[in-house]
């Protein structure tokens, strides 16, 4: 590998890496704006949307705009195709994320959005009426006893996190699954940069009513900070950062790097919201990126195929 070449990698290995410690904070700072100040997450998702929407159009540049939605309505097929990720998936998952939030801890949400990839492996090895490898399915338990443990703190009396919380944290890694699979097939015709792009603007057209129906009364500086950094550091930054890498490493290493989300959702949550780290905790985590990062590396991992790169669910 040349010099330049491997520079452009580490450069890669790094957006990547900052972008999901990004996003991890972008967890911590919604639940400190649902739980100090009780803000509705539907009007959160529906500001991020918008605003990363808006700052991704800017991005674009009135060109990029112009050719982008000749391209889309040239085809009846991909514009419905892009109408239903943007409404359905790229909305769903950032309504449902922001909800397991609400309802339950960041840590708790992030690791049970990032179960996506079991519910990946069920889809394909179903549609390919195939059983999976004995190695995929004990990664499978794997992460199901992780996610066991989170959200009981390892009792077998009750629940660390509130049902809802667990609820919405399972809808939000059912439309991740959803959320990586579907644009496949865009992803092969047009930039990610172009899907995702036009899947915001979409998606925060049909959000917009929430914008004035779940606005708060007033906002302060403290909650207006917080606001910006999930929407600038925790989504438009981070999906720059992201989409630059994948132009110089693979989709699959984006995706083993991306478990720092969670992880740095934990630690933050320890000096923020003082989370205590019980064994439990720790073993559960522990079990769910484990068998994440083991499902992605595996030789029929159920992620996208390399040569599509999937747009991050956090972004």
């Amino acid at each position: 590998m040349q010099r330049s070449q491997l520079l452009n990698r580490r450069r890669g290995i790094a957006g990547i890496v900052i972008a999901a410690i990004l996003w991890g904070f972008s967890g911590i700072a919604a639940q400190e704006l649902f739980l100090r100040y009780h803000l509705h997450p539907t009007w959160l998702a529906a500001v991020r949307v918008s605003g990363a929407g808006l700052l991704l159009a800017l991005w674009a540049g009135p060109r990029g705009r112009t050719n982008a939605l000749k391209r889309f309505a040239a085809n009846r097929r991909r514009l419905l195709t892009i109408i239903i990720f943007g409404v359905v998936a790229l909305d769903g998952v950032q309504l449902t994320f922001f909800l397991a939030v609400a309802h339950g801890t960041a840590v708790s949400a992030t690791l049970l959005q990032f179960t996506s990839p079991v519910l990946i492996l069920g889809w394909i090895s179903l549609r390919r009426l195939t059983t999976p490898k004995p190695l995929l399915l004990l990664l499978v338990v794997g992460a199901l006893t992780g996610v066991f443990l989170v959200v009981t703190d390892g009792s077998v009396t009750g629940l660390a996190i509130p049902i809802a919380g667990i609820a919405w944290g399972l809808a939000s890694a059912l439309f991740t699954a959803f959320y990586n699979l579907m644009p496949v097939e865009l992803l092969t015709k047009h930039n990610a940069e172009v899907v995702v792009a036009g899947a915001f603007l979409i998606g925060a057209a049909v959000l917009s009513p929430w914008l004035i129906l779940d606005a708060p009364p007033s906002v302060t500086m403290h909650e207006l900070l917080l606001i910006l950094f999930v929407v600038v550091g925790g989504t438009a930054v981070p999906f720059l950062l992201y989409l630059s890498a994948l132009a110089v490493i693979a989709p699959l290493i984006a995706n083993v790097v991306g478990t720092l989300e969670p992880l740095t959702a934990a630690v933050a949550s320890v000096f923020v919201f003082e989370l205590r780290l019980s064994l439990a905790l720790i073993v559960g985590i522990v079990l769910v990126l484990g068998s994440v990062v083991g499902l992605s590396l595996s030789d029929r991992h159920p992620l996208p195929p390399e040569n599509v790169a999937p747009p991050h669910p956090s972004a």
